[in-house]
C-alpha cells in the first residue's frame, strides 16, 4: 500500500480517536438514559408514595370514625342495659300473671261444674 508509517501511523490514531470519541458519546447517550429513566422512576414511585399517603390517610379518617361510632354505640348500649332489665323483669311478672290467670280460670271452671251439679 502507498502509505508510509508515519502517515499510517497518525491515520490509525486519528480513527481510534474517532472510535473512542463515538464511543465516549455512546456511553454518555446510555448514562444519560439511564439517569432519564432513574428520574421517571423516582417520580412515578414518588407519585405512587402520595398516593398511598392519601390513601391510608383515608383509612385512618374511616377507622377514627368507626371507633367514635362504635362508643356512640357502646354509651347507648349501656343505656339501654337498665331498661333491658326492665324489660325482662316485667316478661317475668307476665309470665307469673299468665299462670296465675290459668290457675285461676281452671278454679273458675270448677267452681262453675259444682254450682251446675248443685242447682
Amino acid at each position: 500500500h502507498g502509505m508510509a508509517a508515519p502517515e499510517r501511523k497518525a491515520q490509525l490514531q486519528q480513527h481510534m480517536r474517532a472510535t473512542c470519541d463515538d464511543a465516549m458519546a455512546k456511553i454518555v447517550d446510555y448514562m444519560s438514559s439511564e439517569a432519564a429513566v432513574n428520574l421517571e422512576n423516582y417520580h412515578c414511585l414518588e407519585s405512587m408514595n402520595a398516593a398511598a399517603t392519601q390513601h391510608y390517610s383515608a383509612l385512618a379518617n374511616q377507622a377514627a370514625a368507626l371507633n367514635e361510632t362504635t362508643e356512640q354505640l357502646q354509651a347507648r348500649c349501656a343505656k339501654l342495659q337498665p331498661l333491658l332489665l326492665q324489660v325482662k323483669d316485667i316478661e317475668q311478672s307476665v309470665d307469673e300473671l299468665e299462670h296465675v290467670v290459668t290457675q285461676l280460670n281452671e278454679y273458675t271452671k270448677r267452681l262453675e261444674h259444682r254450682f251446675r251439679a248443685l242447682v
